[in-house]
C-alpha cells in the first residue's frame, strides 16, 4: 500500500451559439485558497471541445492544483445523438440536473436561477455558471471566488490499496457560520488525461483531448461540526487504469444550496 498524507485548507442561460442544447470557528481562511472548477460536457457536442481544452490549459494559465481543482463530468443525454461517449453516466448527468433543482447557482451578472441542462456548462464552488466555451469570463470568475475567504478547512490521509482507495477526512471550521450548515464530503477519481477518436455525431472525424475526466464519485458523506471522528470513505480504482494515471480529490459541499467551501486535490 502508498501512504499519502495531506492537509487540505445558472439565472438567465446565455448561451447565443457558445453552448449547446440537446432536442470551530477560529479566523477565516486566507482568501485565494483553491476552488472546484466542474465542467459539465459530452463528447457528441460540438461546442465542448473549446471547454475541454479549457481545463487541460488550467496549469498553463497560472492555475495548478493548489488553485484550481477540475472535475470534468460526462454526462449521457447526448448519447443518443449519434455518438456514446465513453466516459458518461447517467450518475453524473443526475449531478448535473441536482444542480439545476437546488436552484442555488447564479450567473456572473448576478442573476438567479437556472433553467434546463446544458454543454457546456462551468460552475465554480457550486456557486456561480456559466457556458464553459467563454474563456474570458471563466478566468474572471476564477478569480473572484479565489478571492473569497475559505470558512473550512479539509484535512486528508489517503490509502492505496490495489482496487481501492480508503480516504479519511477530517473536516475544521474555520467560521463560525459554518457550523450551522449541513455538509458532505465527496471524494472524486479523475483520470489525468484522455484521448478518444469519434467517428459519429457533431465532432465525427476528431480526436478529443480531454484532462481530469471523472471515473468515479463517492456518495456524498454527512458531516456534522464540529467532527469528532475522522469519517472514511472508499472508492474503487477503474479497471481500465492504473493509479499513477489517476488523480483523487476531496471536496466539502453544503447538503442544502450545494455550494463548495473546500476542496483539495490528493496527489
Amino acid at each position: 500500500m502508498q501512504r499519502l498524507n495531506f492537509t487540505l485548507s445558472f439565472l438567465s442561460l446565455w448561451l447565443a451559439g457558445a453552448a449547446c442544447v440537446p432536442a470551530a470557528h477560529g479566523t477565516p481562511a486566507p482568501a485565494n485558497h483553491a476552488i472546484l472548477l466542474e465542467l459539465f460536457t459530452s463528447q457528441g457536442c460540438s461546442s465542448c471541445p473549446t471547454a475541454d481544452a479549457f481545463v487541460r490549459e488550467l496549469p498553463r494559465l497560472g492555475f495548478d492544483r493548489s488553485k484550481v481543482v477540475p472535475l470534468v463530468f460526462h454526462v449521457d443525454y447526448w448519447n443518443d445523438l449519434g455518438w456514446t461517449d465513453p466516459f458518461s453516466t447517467a450518475g453524473f448527468t443526475a449531478r448535473q440536473r441536482r444542480y439545476a433543482e437546488a436552484r442555488g447557482l447564479r450567473a456572473p451578472d448576478g442573476e438567479d436561477g437556472i433553467h434546463g441542462l446544458y454543454t457546456p456548462q462551468m460552475i465554480l464552488d457550486g456557486a456561480v455558471h456559466f457556458s464553459g466555451a467563454r474563456r474570458p469570463i471563466a478566468l474572471a470568475e476564477i478569480e473572484k471566488a479565489r478571492a473569497q475567504a475559505a470558512v473550512l478547512d479539509l484535512d486528508a490521509e489517503v490509502v492505496l490499496e490495489a482496487e481501492n482507495a480508503r480516504v479519511k477526512v477530517r473536516v475544521v471550521p474555520r467560521q463560525a457560520s459554518a457550523t450551522k450548515e449541513s455538509w458532505q464530503v465527496l471524494v472524486a477519481v479523475a483520470a489525468r488525461a484522455t484521448s478518444t477518436r469519434v467517428t459519429r455525431g457533431e465532432n465525427s472525424g476528431e480526436t478529443l483531448a480531454g484532462a481530469a475526466v471523472v471515473r468515479a464519485l463517492s456518495s456524498p458523506v454527512r458531516v456534522t461540526l464540529p467532527q469528532a471522528q475522522p469519517i472514511e470513505i472508499i472508492v474503487r480504482r477503474p479497471s481500465d487504469m492504473p493509479w499513477s494515471a489517476l488523480e483523487l480529490s476531496a471536496f466539502v459541499q453544503s447538503e442544502k444550496t450545494l455550494h463548495v467551501a473546500a476542496v483539495r486535490t490528493l496527489d
